[in-house]
């Protein structure tokens, strides 16, 4: 997988929930007001007008069917999932968001996320261009967001280059006692089989209560399955130098879970997907890409035995 192109995944997924924050629909919205630091002064500039965004929106639907649909309400799902977990009444004591790219939760949540540690993983060169953009961003009412003194960086390359394993995480700073929430956002389709099975392996290793979630792709849109937006989904990521590598099926993932002690607390698929956050009052909805499921996984309260993978 090349580190980076001319226009990044992670730069498309900043434009789309920057689209997303200044459209603020009933459905065609997101609350990420931090994403549009990540694009260009001229990028920036362009979205300020509306009929520009609509075009926009418009290109993209033929583009890639369900995507930005998709995209949108995934950033809403996920951003959901965290607030229900720091409001547990014993909220986690770490964030670890993986494969973190340009996402912005360490920083619109800092409020919420006080006393909790975050570390944000990445490729360095990643890392690098975020944090350099990040010194640029403002808040809408308080003026300069400096970086927290909370948030970590740690450069890995998750497809094998580092040893991504407990000694590594703790390494980084990173406490393996701690009730931990774990983001995994945008990256399991990128990774090979073994490099994801470490990770949830990993993961196991912390205490009851910690709690994941990320999204996969179905395992049979490599081998004929057709599902709404998969063929251009596929095609895009290959142009930009990021090919969809690994999917993953439903049955396997329910053993893998039970094996390694995790429960699913929920699953949220396209129509699910659709219906929460993609429906307007009147009852006319959107659909998003449909092939992608979105799974927040929490360790068992019991004790179990679970294995890792090599």
């Amino acid at each position: 997988m090349k580190k980076f192109s001319t226009t990044s995944s992670a730069e498309i997924m900043a434009l789309v929930r920057t689209l997303g924050y200044k459209e603020n629909g009933e459905t065609i919205r997101t609350e990420d007001y931090m994403a549009e630091v990540f694009l260009s002064k001229f990028m920036r500039f362009v979205l300020s007008f509306s009929f520009i965004r609509s075009l926009i929106l418009a290109i993209y639907t033929i583009k890639l069917p369900g995507g930005l649909p998709y995209i949108m309400a995934k950033s809403r799902a996920i951003d959901d999932m965290l607030l229900q977990a720091l409001n547990e009444d014993e909220k986690p004591e770490q964030l670890i968001i993986l494969g973190a790219g340009y996402d912005t939760r360490t920083y619109r949540f800092r409020d919420e996320l006080t006393n909790i540690k975050c570390f944000e993983i990445d490729h360095p060169e990643m890392i690098a261009r975020k944090r350099s953009a990040m010194k640029e961003i403002t808040n809408r009412s308080t003026g300069e967001v400096n970086e927290r003194d909370s948030i970590h960086y740690c450069g890995a390359d998750f497809n094998g280059k580092d040893n991504f394993d407990l000694d590594w995480l703790v390494s980084q700073g990173v406490d393996k006692n701690k009730k931990t929430v774990f983001i995994i956002d945008g990256v399991s389709y990128f990774l090979q089989a073994d490099a994801f099975k470490k990770l949830l392996s990993v993961i196991a290793l912390f205490p009851e209560n910690t709690q994941v979630v990320f999204d996969y792709v179905y395992d049979d849109i490599f081998t004929g399955g057709i599902y709404r937006g998969s063929e251009a989904f596929k095609s895009s990521l290959q142009k930009m130098g990021e090919p969809v590598t690994y999917g993953i099926n439903q049955q396997e993932l329910m053993i893998t879970m039970k094996t390694l002690g995790f429960e699913l607390t929920e699953l949220m698929n396209p129509k699910k997907l659709e219906w929460r956050y993609l429906t307007k009052s009147t009852g006319e909805s959107i659909q998003p890409y449909g092939f992608l499921n979105i799974a927040f996984l929490r360790r068992k309260s019991e004790h179990c035995n679970h294995r890792t993978f090599g």
